[in-house]
């Protein structure tokens, strides 16, 4: 009989940035999964091996995983390697050489739910002519990108055709040889996976075993990680494996339910609880008559109805001038809890703050940008010139963070993807109140001589073309620079919107910055208003790369705008220069966002390239329609071409 392993490393060093913001109140392995921590379950999985020493590396508050495994019940001795700059899973055991010399040992992640059998991978194990490692695949779930040949080896750890047959998922379980020493890279940080490719020189594999009745899922998003009650509570249910993680005990939904609401022992819940598919955490404290639905709460006192968020307390969050900001609205210290809502290109962040009843919007400035400060008088001024616009609650004295009325998530461009059909009425009434901004906040910003950021003028459009052309042309494609032909055409376009029409306008009308709340809709993000071309406006809203909207309606709109400002007769004859203008600024910003990561921003750019096409050719400005074309070709074969990384590393053959 092959001899099971009494020794075992569980790696808990990683950041967890994709559980944002949860992990920056306790590492991953300390998530909770009904009730008990993430590396509890993986503990106790290899105490039920006979696994008797582990050795945990942590890096992130490794001060709570050590006070949490200090007053821990373990039959196996724990010793805890910390880690000041995080060395990778190969890096982590290099100082262990010696602890793990005389037998194979495990290898395992922190932050995996996992129920199996450990037999299979210690057959597979010394099922090889010169053992040397064993790792849990699957081809069930998961990125598929390990290869495997039909001897059982992997061959390949990156695969060009994830998916593919033949392909399979590691489920972050492996059995070692001491020798794998021998082939960790002499350097702080390094991989097991380059240890592996390494050993191949000298024909030794890892062997990837599948074990049938066995479970297994990460916590690596916040969608996973409520993924993973689900599933194991289903899998009990069904009385398969998996299902022994479930603790019924937790559940606040009767376990014949599809559905779960799991509650901390901690939580403080007056009264029933409604709601479906949700984790509370001890410590959270939720009134009579809350629900909750698609939810992660950390911490706070809350209620009413909370659905699709993940909120965390005050204190953990790094930008403390939002607990500060909460606090001037007099909220409870560490009453609230604070979802994250994500950044913006106008280098902000946003937090939606929920306390009792009470409900806010934080928004933090970066401090990159002066305009952003301009954010609380511009409330004033909308609201006296009759623009409906979220009330301001508070403003911190350096003008850096804000507490905004909370409106809820339904923006123009939501309401355009669920109802399509309705587009010409929330337009219209949209472009009616355009046609106030324009002409009633000119009259205040005037009366009042309300500081504005400067103007649109020619150094102003220069700056859009050559944004557009370092990130979109050089940077995204390629190119030299802008055609001499298309920067001509770019700068008497300029020159067009310049000598025409001006009012004080939005700068960014576009359907993300138009929020709804019932009937009635608001106007978001004006913190940069100026004096522009009103064309400039009605372009951004109309040709708006988030929203497909129908050319003619657009012709449409466009002259109901003018039947109701006549003060702006020649806004119809800039309307599609004016869309050039404006696609070429978001081009060049979403070309910018997408190089720093944000790959939202980058699934808009074939829309926008459209639209720039569209407008270019309305304008009959024949050189950019040509750059175009070529820019909407490259970017087809750059979509169809993108792929992992084809790097399998070396491939040897059995001697």
């Amino acid at each position: 009989m092959n001899k099971a392993p009494k020794k075992a490393m569980i790696l808990a060093a990683g950041l967890g940035q994709r559980l944002q913001p949860l992990t920056a109140a306790m590492p991953k392995p300390l998530m909770p999964l009904w009730n008990k921590p993430l590396i509890d379950h993986v503990i106790h999985l290899l105490q039920s091996w006979g696994v008797q020493q582990i050795v945990v590396n942590t890096h992130w508050q490794p001060e709570k995983i050590a006070a949490h495994l200090a007053a821990g019940s373990y039959t196996a001795g724990i010793q805890l390697s910390e880690e000041q700059e995080i060395r990778g899973t190969a890096g982590a055991l290099r100082g262990w050489r010696e602890y793990f010399s005389d037998e194979p040992f495990w290898v395992i992640n922190g932050d995996i739910a996992a129920e199996l059998d450990c037999r299979a991978l210690i057959n597979g194990y010394y099922s090889q002519p010169r053992p040397f490692g064993a790792c849990w695949v699957t081809d069930k779930k998961g990125p598929r990108t390990v290869e495997v040949d039909r001897l059982g080896r992997i061959t390949c750890y990156r695969s060009p055709e994830p998916g593919v047959e033949g392909t399979y998922t590691f489920c972050g379980l492996q059995l070692l040889s001491p020798k794998i020493f021998d082939f960790i890279p002499e350097r702080t940080f390094s991989t097991l996976v380059e240890a592996y490719e390494n050993a191949m020189f000298q024909n030794l594999f890892v062997k990837g075993v599948t074990v049938e009745e066995s479970y297994w899922n990460d916590a690596g998003t916040l969608e996973r990680y409520r993924e993973i009650h689900r599933e194991t509570k289903q899998l009990a249910r069904a009385g398969q494996p998996g299902g022994g993680l479930y603790n019924a005990g937790a559940d606040r939904k009767a376990e014949s339910s599809r559905g779960f609401l799991c509650a901390g022992a901690g939580a403080v819940i007056k009264g029933a609880l409604k709601g479906n598919n949700s984790i509370i955490f001890d410590g959270v404290t939720l009134e009579e008559q809350s629900s909750v639905s698609n939810a992660i709460i950390q911490g706070g006192h809350l209620a009413g109805r909370i659905s699709d968020l993940c909120c965390v307390s005050g204190s953990a969050l790094s930008e403390k001038s939002v607990v500060e900001a909460a606090k001037a609205l007099g909220w409870e210290s560490d009453g609230g809890a604070f979802a994250f809502l994500g950044q913006r290109g106008s280098e902000r962040s946003f937090w939606r703050g929920l306390y009792r009843h009470e409900r806010a919007i934080f928004i933090c400035d970066g401090g990159g940008r002066p305009e952003n400060r301009r954010y609380a008088g511009h409330t004033g001024v909308l609201q006296r010139a009759g623009i409906p616009v979220p009330e301001l609650r508070y403003n911190a004295p350096d003008g850096r963070t804000l507490a905004v009325e909370d409106l809820g998530d339904q923006s123009l461009q939501d309401r355009m993807a669920s109802s399509p059909e309705n587009a010409e009425d929330y337009y219209r009434n949209i472009i009616a109140k355009a046609a106030d901004f324009h002409r009633q906040v000119t009259k205040v910003v005037n009366a009042e001589k309300i500081e504005l950021e400067p103007a649109f003028d020619q150094a102003l459009y220069s700056w859009e073309h050559a944004l557009f052309e370092e990130h979109m042309l050089q940077r995204r494609y390629g190119f030299e620079g802008l055609p001499a032909a298309v920067l001509e055409e770019l700068v008497n376009v300029a020159a067009e919107l310049e000598r025409g029409s001006q009012a004080v306008i939005h700068r960014d009308l576009q359907s993300s910055n138009i929020l709804f709340k019932g009937r009635k809709f608001f106007l978001i993000d004006f913190q940069g208003m100026r004096y522009g071309s009103p064309a400039y406006d009605l372009a951004s809203l109309l040709y708006d790369p988030y929203v497909d909207l129908d050319p003619k309606l657009r012709c449409v709109l466009a002259a109901a705008y003018c039947q109701a400002v006549p003060e702006f007769p020649d806004v119809l004859q800039l309307f599609f220069k004016a869309a050039v203008q404006r696609l070429v600024q978001s081009l060049g910003a979403f070309g910018r966002l997408a190089a720093l990561g944000h790959t939202t921003f980058e699934q808009h750019i074939a829309a926008a390239l459209k639209n720039l096409l569209e407008a270019a050719d309305a304008a009959e400005l024949d050189a950019l329609g040509g750059l175009v074309e070529e820019l909407i070709a490259r970017e087809q074969i750059r979509q169809r071409s993108f792929a992992p990384s084809t790097n399998c590393g070396p491939i040897a053959t059995s001697g």
